[in-house]
């Protein structure tokens, strides 16, 4: 870097992650900062987070991912979201927030083994999925017939605000708080969860997994390249038009 040094840096990449529009990692910004070395960036991130780190501030600078992202406080959610209201991103419909749950938490998983837990086809959900990059196809399973095995995406954590898998809730937790009103009431007001249907609902979804809390463990796979069409065919699944 220049004279300014370290201040200089921390300044551009802040710059940088003011204008970005999702998590920026390292090697991001040093494509944008070739002058600057991964260990500098590293520090300078460091001490951005710490300057962010003062609770008098509206914003922070928040892991998401394998990047960092300035995000609101969110003590402060409340005012955002009246500013944002009626401009909110698409929402996941509740078909697709049970699905993404199951494929979560159990992933690699296939198709069989989602519908399994749900009772119903989830070929268009999982299609809708695909075309969000909320998951992906991460090959074929050593089975019978070899299907698609389906697991989560960098986007998927990026979408809920998570560092890692490990931050998921645990199986527990999530049904209770899908199970009480006032959380539900909540999450629809965020635009996290759709209006209630007559679908069953995610915390008997997250209820039938039988595989323990936590991502299981990894079964034996092979690489494969598939459309989101060839994926994931649309079926009897309710179709996703109701996310809005």
């Amino acid at each position: 870097m220049g004279a300014g040094g370290m201040k200089d840096l921390c300044r551009i990449i802040e710059a940088l992650l003011f204008v970005a529009d999702g998590p920026l990692t390292v090697e991001q910004i040093q494509e944008a900062v070739p002058e600057a070395g991964a260990e500098e960036i590293e520090q300078a991130l460091d001490e951005l987070q710490t300057l962010y780190g003062d609770g008098d501030r509206g914003i922070a600078l928040f892991p998401v991912g394998p990047g960092r992202q300035i995000l609101t406080r969110p003590e402060v959610s409340p005012w955002v979201e009246r500013l944002l209201a009626g401009r909110r991103r698409q929402r996941l419909s509740r078909a697709a927030l049970e699905v993404l749950a199951i494929v979560a938490y159990q992933q690699p998983v296939t198709r069989g083994e989602v519908e399994t837990v749900r009772g119903v086809d989830c070929g268009a959900t999982l299609h809708t999925l695909l075309e969000r990059k909320l998951v992906t196809i991460r090959g074929r399973a050593r089975t019978v017939g070899h299907p698609l095995l389906y697991v989560t995406t960098p986007a998927f954590l990026e979408h809920f605000g998570l560092a890692t898998l490990a931050d998921l809730p645990k199986l527990v937790e999530f049904a209770a708080l899908m199970d009480r009103e006032e959380a539900r009431a909540e999450l629809r007001e965020k635009g996290i969860l759709a209006a209630p249907t007559d679908t069953a609902s995610a915390a008997e979804a997250i209820a039938a997994l039988d595989a323990g809390e936590g991502c299981r463990e990894s079964e034996p796979w092979e690489a494969v390249d598939a459309s989101p069409a060839e994926a994931a065919p649309v079926a009897s699944d309710p179709p996703e038009s109701e996310c809005v």
